[in-house]
């Protein structure tokens, strides 16, 4: 696969689309690149969606958006990577095709599968089109609020952040993601817009797409629009050949078993002593590692045990937390962070370097 692994599609005011998503990305049929002309034909935004392939609200925004003819402000490219993935076997069934690996994690060498060649050529795609910002669009594996991720503190990711959602992760850990690349010259930020197929995170992504599209300055903060920031978040995750289950009791044969209603905590506080699971035993407790950017395994400083109970040992807030037994085993259980979020007026005295 050359440089044919992106679809590049130059939009017309007469373009015809499928009704429905699926046969818009029928249309497609493979990874694409769309460029809707803008009014200011100088100037160029990226849109990313569907980087996993059963993450729904981008793209449906997406479609509505080109449906609509609507013209935006500037040039708008619209990477659309994981379209073979969400049309295999059932609509948004895989997070990425079995066998392959997850293409939110290829955006770093190797290149030589077919993710990473579509991750390489995004990245080179942007390199021609020299986007101001770009903002990729995901849904969470379990239900809860939108959020913003992006790598670094710093203003213009919290104002594309805010287009979306008031709450915002800053992250160290590094896994291979788009939003890590974010740059001096071409801001990258995250928005995750709720669980998908819930209502809310459609109206999230398509209320957020029209205000990107639309706006002069998508750049500069709205001092009205204060986020609630959270730094440096942990993943649970379950080491290699551990087993895990989901139940109202400890499930036999499971490492770990999580209560199916843990999805409540998503967004929200977990006091100190909030359940998370049952471990089998103590061979169990090796299953579980909890890594923060460094690679320090902050397990013990934010969980303990009651019995073979795992508790949350502080304030914490979850998110990402899934109820799907292949995502919490290929990629983690949850995010936490220590619930001492604070809120920030964007533009306010508040820059780090943008990387």
């Amino acid at each position: 696969m050359e440089n044919d692994a992106i679809r590049v599609i130059e939009v017309s005011p007469q373009q015809e689309w499928a009704d429905s998503v699926e046969g818009f990305l029928n249309q497609l049929g493979r990874a694409s690149l769309l460029l809707i002309p803008g009014r200011d034909r100088t100037r160029t935004r990226a849109l990313c969606t569907l980087l996993h392939g059963n993450e729904s609200s981008g793209v449906q925004a997406l479609h509505r958006y080109l449906r609509s003819r609507a013209v935006p402000r500037v040039d708008l490219i619209c990477f659309v990577p994981g379209v073979e993935t969400s049309l295999h076997e059932a609509l948004f069934r895989h997070r990425y095709i079995p066998g392959e690996r997850d293409m939110n994690r290829c955006f770093r060498p190797p290149w030589e599968d077919r993710p990473g060649q579509v991750a390489q050529r995004l990245l080179q795609l942007l390199q021609e089109y020299w986007p101001e910002c770009l903002i990729d669009i995901h849904n969470t594996s379990g239900s809860g609020p939108a959020f913003g991720v992006v790598a670094h503190e710093e203003q213009r990711h919290e104002a594309l952040v805010a287009l979306f959602t008031r709450n915002l992760v800053v992250t160290d850990l590094r896994l291979g993601a788009l939003m890590e690349l974010s740059a001096a010259h071409c801001p990258i930020v995250t928005v995750e817009c709720g669980g998908t197929g819930d209502p809310r995170a459609e109206q999230v992504a398509w209320e957020g797409l029209q205000r990107y599209a639309a706006a002069d300055d998508v750049l500069a903060p709205n001092p009205q629009m204060a986020l609630e920031l959270y730094h440096h978040p942990v993943r649970l995750e379950l080491r290699a050949g551990c087993r895990l289950a989901y139940g109202t009791r400890p499930v036999a044969g499971a490492d770990l078993t999580v209560p199916p209603d843990l999805e409540r905590y998503n967004f929200g506080t977990a006091p100190s002593g909030t359940f998370i699971g049952w471990l089998a035993g103590q061979e169990a407790l090796d299953c579980l590692c909890a890594r923060n950017g460094q690679g320090d395994d902050q397990l013990w400083r934010l969980f303990r045990l009651e019995g073979m109970r795992l508790l949350t040992a502080q304030p914490l807030r979850l998110f990402m937390i899934t109820h799907r037994v292949d995502i919490a085993l290929s990629d983690c259980l949850l995010y936490a962070a220590p619930e001492a979020g604070h809120s920030r007026l964007p533009g306010v005295d508040h820059s780090t370097s943008a990387g």
